[in-house]
């Protein structure tokens, strides 16, 4: 007998209740500092892009940042420059290998999607 699949949120659930999570764990700017308020809303920064599965609910793949300037005009624009840079010191240079072997592979979004359940029920 085949097991029911669990049921999962949608690709636009999931994207949200991760965001609202990476920006409490952060609850202030990662690149200038500066802490969440009315006037500074924070934005769930994805160092490799969503499109790459294996890290686009990867706690150490996401940073909650400034939507303006932060990430809208520096670190979107800086990836392999500045937000790279940043990177590699808050992860170092084994564990920044890491994720990028990560964003790198084949991932199903559904797996995906599961991981990030887990991840926010603490599960993981």
């Amino acid at each position: 007998m085949k097991l029911p699949k669990p049921k999962t949120w949608s690709l636009g659930r999931a994207d949200d209740e991760f965001s609202l999570w990476i920006r409490a764990r952060d609850g202030k700017c990662m690149r200038c500092g500066k802490p969440r308020s009315e006037d500074n809303p924070l934005t769930c920064s994805h160092f490799w892009n969503r499109q790459h599965k294996g890290t686009r609910f990867d706690p150490e793949n996401n940073d909650a940042v400034c939507w303006m300037p932060c990430h809208k005009y520096y670190w979107e624009k800086e990836k392999q420059g500045d937000y790279r840079d940043f990177k590699m010191k808050q992860l170092g240079a084994e564990r920044y290998a890491a994720l990028e072997l990560r964003a790198r592979r084949t991932y199903k979004e559904y797996d995906a999607i599961l991981d990030c359940m887990k991840l926010l029920s603490g599960q993981s």
